[in-house]
């Protein structure tokens, strides 16, 4: 809207919150994650939107690379060349595997920080859990995330490798980003996923047993530790609300207790958290 260019609106009747002596309530950490989440995801949108209307160019701030092989060899390259910090999202498809998590190793033993966080259908993967394991042993810093919006690699905050287009088991052309203001909201991004990103734990290997929770149990386990409504686990789960408060109440009854505040002390309290 332009200003000056339209009528002012008629004043509201003041809503609870700004009665005299009402504050409105506090957001939790699950209800910031939510709305995090989603600012992300628009943030990654409008990212692929910008650089798939420079598809055409080769250099300069942005720089697309097509073909799975040539996307593989631009995030080996990019990570080769770190010299502080590199920055990642890993979530399936996967355009190289095996030969970044040796590059990794290297570049750990030379002093590069990484931060790496998990989609949580990249733990699903067979091989991903021992690796990670390994590579958190070797000074790797991890987090998990219950749903990624993109894939993505930064470094030394100068530059960032994101997907473009992808199938079902390749990434297909991604786009290079350089220093730009593109490139600083690539990187908030990232910042705001790490913030409410759950550390990854050797807890988070498979459990045995049929008292142990299963993975999605222990998130909502602590979504709930986290004060989350019904509601915001559901939209964070991927639930209907109606959903969300029954495996709630199911989880209540299982850990023998009677609040959702009782059940996130329980959890703790038996290691499930």
């Amino acid at each position: 809207m332009l200003s000056g260019y339209t009528e002012a609106p008629e004043r509201a009747q003041p809503t609870t919150s700004e009665l005299p002596g009402r504050t409105r309530p506090a957001a939790t950490d699950a209800e910031r994650a939510v709305r995090s989440q989603v600012e992300a995801r628009e943030a990654v949108v409008s990212v692929a939107r910008a650089a798939k209307a420079q598809a055409g160019g080769s250099g300069g701030v942005l720089q697309v690379v097509h073909g799975a092989r040539r996307v593989g060899w631009a995030a080996y390259e990019l990570q080769r060349s770190a010299t502080e910090l590199v920055q990642g999202v890993a979530k399936p498809p996967y355009a190289a595997t095996g030969s970044l998590d040796s590059l990794e190793s290297r570049k750990l033993a030379e002093g590069v920080a990484y931060q790496v966080l998990y989609d949580r259908s990249a733990l699903a993967r067979s091989p991903q859990l021992e690796l990670t394991s390994r590579l958190v042993a070797l000074g790797e810093q991890a987090r998990v995330v219950h749903v990624a919006p993109t894939k993505m690699i930064v470094v030394d905050n100068e530059v960032a490798l994101l997907p473009l287009t992808t199938t079902e088991h390749t990434v297909e052309s991604a786009v290079v980003i350089r220093s730009s203001a593109m490139l600083v909201a690539v990187m908030r991004i990232f910042e705001d996923m790490w913030r409410f990103a759950a550390p990854f734990t050797s807890e988070q290997e498979r459990l045995v047993g049929d008292d142990q929770p299963s993975e999605e149990e222990r998130w909502i386990l602590s979504l709930l530790a986290s004060g989350a409504t019904d509601d915001t686990i559901g939209r964070l789960m991927g639930f209907s609300a109606r959903t969300a408060h029954r495996r709630v109440r199911e989880l209540i009854a299982r850990l023998g207790v009677e609040t959702r505040f009782q059940a996130g002390m329980q959890a703790v309290k038996l290691g499930w958290l």
